[in-house]
């Protein structure tokens, strides 16, 4: 137990990161503080997709935001560049989530108390002190209830998205050229919205920016249009609301729909311009969430980015405390993971902004649509493998013999890398492949150093698909195959 005084672990800042976070690092037993202010502006709406429900099962959360009775979407409309009109389901009719951010806030702050994590919600931090000696705890500087106070914490972690507490102190760095504003409002309809799909989000891009709209109930949605404020005049607060309603104008789904609604209060701007950091972690000290990085929110990942990024801080904090010789590779997975999810979220957004570009002239979409994205190192981008020649190549071959047989190639390297296992950070052997020269373990749900240790026995393809299942049952064909194809591709596996 830390001294009085000590905590194990400071969180700073309330929103999903902090509080899953908090509420993780609590349940595994460690002393959790977390300081957060009350919230002094006002909430927006976000969509969750799906695939966030591995993560809310796996972090415990899964329940209690099923019971909250948030609007579940079934997917989204896009009127996006070329695109006139397209539905896009989510797949295997799996609902997504629709939530107001200050019930949701609450309610994983609560979560994080119930867990045993002292969440101090009218704290305002100060300032973070970094000890002299790396070994020794920072010094965290807050005032709550009027009085000034402070605490010892081995671990802070920075989760204060945007406003950034510590990331500002030149961790973080903006997009050069790229500024982007959102204007908000929230709009109430009697009765049905005049859409296919009442659940959906509504994305629309037009000349000058984009717009989309997120509804919490049958009667209300949240709508915003996202400008670039060096494009789009805006006039100060004064004249907000009249450019927000002129952005509205000019799009030519999203405006003719709030025909009969009603905006509720006055609009609000929020700054949504990206910015990243190159080192998210060091010792005893991580950024997480937002408060690491930012991209336009095109893809709705907003929520489950922050959820996967507390889940990692927290897994590489226990590892770090629990066993002091893995955290240096536990802060070189951390920084890793961390980078490329922003490199893979820049693509994502670049990819929307070409589109965009072919059919919007301007400036808003051709500086968004010119920018370079760097690469994501040793990640594996299953979207692009399964576009990549050479495993479509291999994945032919694969289907055009009639028997297939392969045995592991010659001078294929191994080497440690860090690797999660049962939620903490673990040392174990990777593949050093000329596509993946940082190590690759695992391909979707296929353990690659398995898959090719079984091969050294038996080069029979469906006796090798019964030891992978063994192994993870959760491995499908598709994955195993596309495995297969990959290592075949790479020059790890070959035809016998």
């Amino acid at each position: 137990m830390p001294p009085p005084g000590s905590v194990d672990v400071a969180i700073l800042g309330g929103g999903p990161a902090g509080a899953v976070a908090a509420h993780l690092l609590a349940g595994w037993g460690f002393n959790v503080d977390l300081l957060t202010r009350p919230p002094h502006a006002r909430a927006l709406a976000e969509s969750l997709p799906p695939s966030v429900g591995k993560l809310l099962d796996h972090t415990g959360l899964r329940t209690p935001i099923d019971a909250a009775g948030f609007l579940r979407s079934t997917g989204n409309t896009v009127w996006w560049g070329p695109v006139a009109d397209r539905a896009e389901p989510f797949g295997e009719g799996a609902p997504g989530y629709q939530v107001p951010r200050d019930r949701f806030d609450r309610l994983l702050l609560d979560q994080a108390a119930g867990s045993g994590a002292r969440v101090r919600r009218r704290a305002v931090v100060r300032e973070v002190l970094a000890p002299a000696d790396p070994g020794r705890p920072a010094t965290v500087r807050f005032d709550t209830g009027g009085r000034a106070r402070s605490l010892d914490a081995r671990w802070v972690l920075d989760c204060t998205g945007r406003a950034g507490l510590t990331a500002r102190q030149g961790a973080r760095q903006l997009e050069p050229g790229l500024r982007t504003m959102a204007l908000v409002g929230v709009w109430d309809r009697p009765g049905v919205w005049p859409v296919a799909e009442a659940s959906h989000t509504l994305v629309e891009s037009y000349g000058d920016g984009w717009a989309w709209s997120v509804p919490v109930s049958m009667e209300r949605r949240y709508v915003a249009v996202m400008v670039d404020p060096t494009v789009t005049a805006l006039h100060g607060r004064g004249e907000l609301a009249v450019a927000y309603r002129r952005e509205l104008g000019r799009t030519a789904r999203l405006g003719p729909l709030l025909a009969g609604a009603r905006l509720a209060g006055r609009p609000w701007a929020r700054d949504a311009s990206p910015y990243s950091s190159a080192t998210p972690g060091r010792p005893g000290h991580l950024l997480v969430g937002d408060a690491a990085s930012f991209t336009d929110p095109l893809s709705s990942f907003g929520v489950k980015k922050a959820i996967a990024s507390a889940w990692l801080a927290a897994v590489v904090v226990r590892t770090s405390l629990e066993d002091p010789g893995l955290a240096s590779a536990a802060l070189e997975l951390y920084n890793r993971r961390e980078r490329a999810i922003m490199e893979t979220l820049r693509a994502r957004s670049s990819e929307f902004a070409r589109a965009a570009a072919g059919s919007h002239a301007g400036d808003f979409w051709a500086r968004r649509a010119d920018r370079e994205d760097g690469e994501v190192s040793g990640e594996p981008d299953v979207g692009a493998l399964r576009q990549d020649p050479a495993v479509l190549a291999a994945f032919a071959e694969l289907k055009g013999r009639d028997q297939v047989i392969l045995r592991p190639a010659s001078g294929v390297r191994r080497e440690p890398r860090p690797a999660i296992l049962a939620d903490r950070v673990v040392l174990r052997e990777h593949l050093l492949l000329s596509g993946f020269p940082d190590g690759l373990r695992w391909l979707r749900n296929i353990d690659l150093v398995h898959l090719l240790d079984l091969a050294r026995t038996t080069g029979d393809v469906p006796q090798l698909f019964e030891g992978c299942r063994r192994q993870t049952p959760e491995g499908s064909l598709p994955d195993f195959l596309g495995a297969l194809s990959v290592l075949i591709a790479q020059g790890a596996l070959e035809f016998a």
